[in-house]
């Protein structure tokens, strides 16, 4: 993270969403100023870009890095071939219509990143909330995310979880959530990211995601962290009511658009 810190006009050096960031962007390529940036990160699939800023601003630095992808453009340092694995830009940035179809992307979802880095003061353990092991409860966790979040991306043998938890009721796990590190080392303080929320739909209505979410939320702040961060779709109105409580606030509206007929987020 150290050398993209380097990179990143002053603005945007200490930005909690790229604080928070995984460590595909440690390594990314950058273009912009204080008014607007894109990175780039490379990957097997195609380099996934992110914008920050003003959409006017990142709408132009998209036309001219990603429009027609020449030698020695962002794309082309990122090593771009004939298509992107991703793009996420602020809320109200419009791609054209040649930058999507040079990136062979298309709209995919609105979302919001949100932050939170105190727990509420009337906050107690729930005794319902246990911790799971990602090995051995893998393979639990996985099915009761089939059915309460079939449209996540995580997965606890993913390299970098910081832990899963889950509550159990008759049948076997009826929700869970996981965390994943991010940052940690002398310029990027430690945070987690929450993912993979999920409640049985017939388990809904008890409390119990806000029970795993605020375990996630106090479990990562008494581990050290400087915030725990968390994604939502943007129209998801019961969820965001649950995390405002919890004393999470949105930092960033995105916009992220993916391959044609994507099912779910690029992990």
């Amino acid at each position: 993270m150290s050398a993209l810190l380097t990179r990143l006009p002053a603005r945007w050096r200490a930005h909690r969403a790229l604080l928070g960031g995984d460590g595909r962007w440690d390594d990314a390529h950058v273009v912009g100023d204080d008014e607007g940036v894109l990175l780039a990160a490379s990957s097997d699939a195609g380099p996934s870009l992110f914008g920050l800023g003003d959409v006017r601003r990142v709408g132009a630095l998209l036309d001219a890095e990603a429009a027609t992808p020449a030698s020695g453009s962002l794309l082309a340092r990122a090593g771009f071939v004939d298509r992107a694995r991703w793009l996420t830009v602020p809320r109200g940035t419009t791609p054209s219509p040649s930058v999507l179809a040079a990136l062979r992307l298309a709209p995919f979802s609105t979302w919001d990143w949100l932050a939170a880095d105190t727990v509420p003061a009337t906050w107690v353990p729930d005794p319902r909330v246990v911790p799971l092991d990602p090995l051995a409860d893998a393979a639990a966790i996985r099915a009761c995310l089939a059915v309460a979040n079939p449209g996540t991306s995580a997965d606890p043998t993913h390299a970098g979880e910081a832990g899963w938890w889950g509550m159990r009721g008759r049948g076997g796990l009826v929700g869970v959530v996981g965390a994943s590190l991010r940052g940690g080392g002398p310029d990027r303080a430690q945070s987690w990211h929450l993912h993979g929320l999920g409640v049985r739909p017939d388990a809904r209505g008890a409390g119990i995601g806000t029970a795993l979410t605020s375990t996630v939320l106090a479990e990562g702040l008494a581990a050290g962290c400087a915030f725990v961060s968390l994604g939502m779709y943007a129209d998801n109105d019961s969820a965001r009511r649950v995390y405002e409580r919890l004393g999470f606030r949105t930092e960033l509206q995105c916009a992220s658009f993916g391959p044609r007929g994507a099912d779910r987020p690029a992990p």
